[in-house]
């Protein structure tokens, strides 16, 4: 049996004792940094912390799957390396976050927490925030949940380094569920407060239109929304509050609501809004290639407008084609909530026969042009029509072909010598061509009750029937219900010769 030299025992001994002296520094290290990134988590308000260290120096700390909670925000991380170029000094260094994953319930973001609703809005005096690192980095996902709705996952990359005192500079990256956004900004760690720049923007409406009215849900839908919107930002943010300025394109617009027979098809817009609490804009521009509401088309909507609120809209100009001729408004306040329109409306060149083409079981045909002004009055009761007129175009002519018998006969001796003639016209036998035609809007002299005063005057087509038609037709009950419906018992006949 051969024996090993003492020297060399010690030699060994001493090998084993170092390494087992190294193993219990590195355990010991690896439990102190468990304990002491534990501790710091809970001081800045976490709970259900875990994680695994993977490394631990002086230098360089890899932690895995950590995991923890602030109040009902949960966070999670697949690996953590914080470099510490001066380790001697109380700050983590550098930070990289690698894999992070963040879900945020969207749905209450939009409704403000119990107790906050109604409160003022202020900067309440607050401690400054405290980083004890220098720089930090995260690469991972942002998951926008809503009740109702999948979930939408955004790819985000931030990116945040220390200046000089109480300031750090920040970037982002976003992307996913149709959105692109870049920001940059400077974070003051004494006020709280982050003024961002977000040169570049961009919003697939189409995409992630479910969600957004899963949290924001528009009224009388479903709506079918789709768009490009872009634009550009810069602000402010404190606490809760959110100053600043935007500008918002939306290109290839197009809204649908099957329910109320709605479509609107290439709407273009292009605002620059002036404040984000309270919502404002500058005047901006709102064009539309076409809409279709029923069986009411207008084209080349054309308007231009401001947001006094998001509640509120100031419109300075809208001007449209429809019915074969153009149709614009004065200067009007439309308020969204609770809904409020006055507007005065302006025709031109209106073709008659599509005008009565709107109308279904109307027994009257007419070609012809027509200009007119009349206001209407819009809110939750319905609508009304305000003291107006439309007129034939001087110079031109209207032809009239009717189909109801009695409609103008009623109440008329047979012995009248105009018995004969109106006879014929109403019975369709004889085509009217009128050099007048004007109907008044709720004319300020009727008797309660009439809404409208129709004048006609012409004679018939027929150059072998010369007798001159003048026919004064009074419209009983609402005017507003009677171009919707047709012309049916309301009608009541003033005189005729």
């Amino acid at each position: 049996m051969r024996l090993i030299p003492k020297k060399r025992r010690g030699l060994a001994l001493a090998g084993a004792m170092a390494l087992a002296m190294v193993g219990s520094l590195v355990a010991a290290r690896l439990a102190l940094t468990t304990l002491a990134l534990s501790s710091l988590l809970q001081k800045a308000g976490a709970s259900e912390v875990s994680f695994n260290v993977a490394q631990a120096s002086l230098w360089h700390v890899v932690v895995e799957n950590l995991k923890f909670r602030i109040q009902t925000q949960a966070f999670a991380a697949r690996r953590v390396s914080v470099n510490r170029l001066h380790w001697w000094t109380p700050s983590l260094g550098a930070v990289v976050v690698e894999q992070a994953r963040v879900p945020l319930r969207v749905d209450a973001l939009v409704s403000p927490p119990p107790g906050e609703a109604g409160k003022p809005k202020g900067h309440a005096v607050v401690a400054p925030l405290v980083l004890p690192m220098e720089a930090i980095t995260v690469d991972g996902q942002l998951v926008l949940q809503a009740s109702g709705a999948a979930d939408q996952r955004l790819t985000v990359k931030f990116e945040a380094h220390w200046v000089e005192k109480n300031t750090w500079t920040t970037a982002l990256h976003a992307a996913g569920a149709g959105l692109v956004l870049e920001a940059t900004g400077k974070f003051d760690t004494a006020m709280r407060r982050l003024d961002f720049v977000v040169p570049e923007f961009s919003l697939d409406l189409t995409d992630g239109q479910a969600f957004a009215q899963k949290i924001a849900p528009l009224p009388d839908g479903p709506w079918e929304l789709a768009g490009k919107i872009s634009g550009s930002a810069a602000g402010r943010m404190e606490g809760r509050d959110l100053t600043g300025s935007a500008k918002v394109r939306l290109r290839d617009g197009r809204v649908v609501n099957a329910s109320k027979s709605l479509a609107m098809e290439g709407i273009e817009a292009d605002f620059e809004m002036t404040g984000f609490g309270p919502f404002a804009t500058k005047p901006g521009t709102l064009r539309t290639r076409e809409v279709k509401a029923g069986r009411l088309v207008l084209r080349d909507l054309d308007c231009r407008l401001a947001f006094a609120s998001a509640d509120k809209v100031d419109v300075t100009k809208a001007t449209f084609r429809t019915l074969g001729g153009t149709v614009s408004a004065e200067p009007f306040t439309y308020v969204i909530n609770p809904l409020a329109l006055g507007v005065v409306v302006l025709v031109e060149d209106i073709s008659v026969a599509e005008v009565l083409a709107l109308t279904q079981d109307l027994p009257a045909k007419a070609t012809g042009r027509l200009d007119g002004r009349f206001p209407i009055h819009v809110d939750e009761s319905g609508v009304q029509f305000g003291t107006g007129w439309l007129e034939l175009k001087p110079g031109t002519y209207a032809d009239v072909q009717f189909d109801a018998s009695g409609l103008l006969t009623r109440g008329v001796s047979p012995n009248n010598p105009s018995y004969a003639i109106l006879k014929k016209v109403e019975s369709g036998l004889l085509k009217l061509q009128l050099s007048e035609l004007r109907l008044d809007i709720r004319p300020p002299n009727a008797p309660p009750g009439r809404s409208a005063q129709l004048h006609m005057a012409g004679q018939p087509v027929d150059k072998e029937v010369r007798a001159p038609v003048t026919l004064d037709l009074n419209v009983n009950g609402p005017l507003e219900k009677l171009l919707n419906l047709g012309m049916d018992s309301r009608l009541d006949f003033g005189s005729k010769r």
